[in-house]
């Protein structure tokens, strides 16, 4: 009997590890519980503030007023195909800059310009514009400004200035100087108003003026439109110093007058003449080279010449030669040397008596106080005095007779 018990106890443990006991098992167990899994949706939002947070603002009749925005993607994606939106009083304009926007990046912002004009006829007093943005995924609510319309009353008047009043060259170059224009009258709307341009310069030079962009053309009057408080007609004003003879380095003043009857003002514009230097050093001739005798005073002449628009103080020379030679100049120093002046120079080349015949080269310069010349290079071409070469013909001659005497006594023997 207890062996049959054994036997049914192992028989239930084997059903109970063997698959079919695991099947039986899972059978009993509950299934568990899903677990849901959230899925956060994108989140749009634009804001909209005046940029330097005040609601209100004052505007002139008949001129633009810029209303400065903030744009701010608040959300966290981004916005497209933005577009401003406005509401205005009847009859004005809005213009804004820039445009439209393709997209706004999640928290990026971007500063809007609102340029606002009310006609210059508009009743004065207080009006309210609307603005606010449309993207396609978020939009912002209107905000109101207050803008307090006021007229700008004026008496006619002109006004002209130089863009840089001192301009400076060197002589023979022109002076050229942008000249703008503010002409304010009763009405913006009203007609242009013609003003003479009248100069008055040093004595010799030559004013002209032209169109900003046709500078072939020569005017001498200009057709101002009434404009607001900014300086907006230009022209150009060309001054030209005397070529001969030429003016000192300094400060030349040109004064201008703008007239058109009673209207008028002028301004003082300054050119300012700056000194060139250029100095130049070449032979007296055309030649570049030059013969001398060894041991000897042999002279060359050079010239040196001064193509600058301003003296030049105190020019000396300095030679480079072969060793043991001496080179002196006469003058040794030119103290003043006028523009377009030039001085004639004598060199004295005196090679050593022992220079052997040849070509040799001698490079010279000049110096001023303001200017150093280039360098000129002169080949002298060494020949033996006329004596050293009967010297030698004497020579010979006693040598050879010297061998015709030996010979005429070893002859005899």
């Amino acid at each position: 009997m207890q062996k049959l018990r054994i036997i049914c106890l192992l028989l239930i443990s084997l059903l109970v590890i063997s698959p079919v006991g695991a099947v039986f098992a899972q059978e009993e167990e509950e299934p568990p519980t899903p677990v849901p899994i959230l899925v956060e949706e994108p989140q749009y939002a634009l804001s909209l503030t005046p940029a330097d947070g005040l609601y209100s603002t004052i505007m002139m009749a008949g001129n633009e007023k810029d209303i400065r925005v903030d744009l701010e993607n608040i959300g966290d994606e981004a916005v497209t195909k933005i577009a401003f939106k406005s509401e205005l009083p009847e009859g004005w304009t809005i213009k804004f800059d820039p445009p439209r926007m393709a997209t706004l990046a999640a928290f990026d912002s971007e500063r809007i310009y609102a340029s606002v004009l009310a006609p210059e006829d508009y009743n004065i007093g207080d009006y309210f514009v609307k603005l606010w943005v449309e993207g396609d995924q978020a939009s912002t609510e209107p905000i109101e400004i207050r803008v307090t319309l006021k007229r700008l009353e004026t008496t006619e008047s002109i006004e002209v200035r130089a863009v840089h009043p001192t301009v400076e060259a060197i002589a023979g170059n022109d002076f050229v100087f942008e000249i703008e224009f503010k002409y304010i009258a009763e009405s913006i709307l009203g007609e242009p108003k013609n003003f003479d341009l009248i100069t008055e310069a040093p004595p010799g030079w030559e004013v002209y003026f032209t169109p900003q962009f046709e500078k072939e053309k020569r005017v001498s009057a200009i057709a101002l439109k009434p404009g607001s408080v900014a300086f907006s007609d230009k022209t150009r004003m060309v001054a030209r110093a005397p070529f001969w003879p030429l003016p000192e380095p300094g400060d030349y003043t040109i004064t201008l007058e703008v007239v058109s009857g009673d209207l008028k003002d002028t301004v003082d514009i300054t050119a300012v003449i700056t000194a060139s230097y250029n100095l130049l050093l070449a032979p007296a001739g055309d030649r570049y080279d030059t013969k001398a005798k060894a041991g000897r005073d042999n002279y060359f002449s050079i010239q040196v010449g001064n193509l600058g628009t301003a003296p030049i103080d105190k020019v000396t020379f300095s030679p480079d030669s072969p060793e043991g030679w001496s080179v002196k100049f006469s003058p040794e120093q030119v103290d003043t040397l006028e523009p377009f002046g030039t001085q004639v120079v004598e060199m004295n080349i005196k090679p050593p008596p022992e220079t052997i015949a040849g070509d040799y080269l001698i490079s010279v310069r000049a110096s001023g106080v303001q200017k150093t010349s280039e360098k000129i290079n002169i080949r002298v071409t060494v020949e033996t005095p006329t004596i050293w070469g009967w010297i030698g013909v004497i020579i010979i001659a006693v040598v050879i007779m010297g061998l015709v005497v030996i010979f005429m006594r070893f002859s005899r023997r």
